[in-house]
């Protein structure tokens, strides 16, 4: 019986779109941020801020869902909702290149 709750559980989990907080940022092309004034680079993050907050919602409702359909429904069928894990993930990326570019040469 422990074995059978225990396969479960792991299922649902592994069903689940990873939170955003999870997600690792992807390695992106920071050549767009190297020509970019100080202003520009300030304006590209407020603007990727507002687009990494934007995809994160997405993937917190796809998550939200996926752990609703895997507990009501059934197990693991909350993996074929989809979600937005590689737009967190490029977002991320592109945050971290705009603060880095940023940090090296405007402050």
């Amino acid at each position: 019986m422990n074995k059978l709750a225990l396969a479960t559980a792991v299922a649902m989990l592994a069903g689940c779109a990873a939170a955003p907080a999870d997600i690792p940022p992807a390695m992106v092309d920071t050549t767009p941020y190297q020509g970019m004034t100080c202003e520009g680079l300030l304006l590209a993050a407020q603007n990727e801020g507002v687009n990494l907050e934007l995809v994160s919602r997405d993937q917190r409702i796809s998550r939200n869902w996926d752990i609703a359909l895997n507990w009501l429904l059934l197990p693991g069928v909350g993996a074929l909702t989809g979600d937005s894990e590689r737009e967190v993930a490029e977002a991320k990326g592109r945050v971290l290149a705009i603060q880095n570019e940023y940090s090296s040469r405007c402050e």
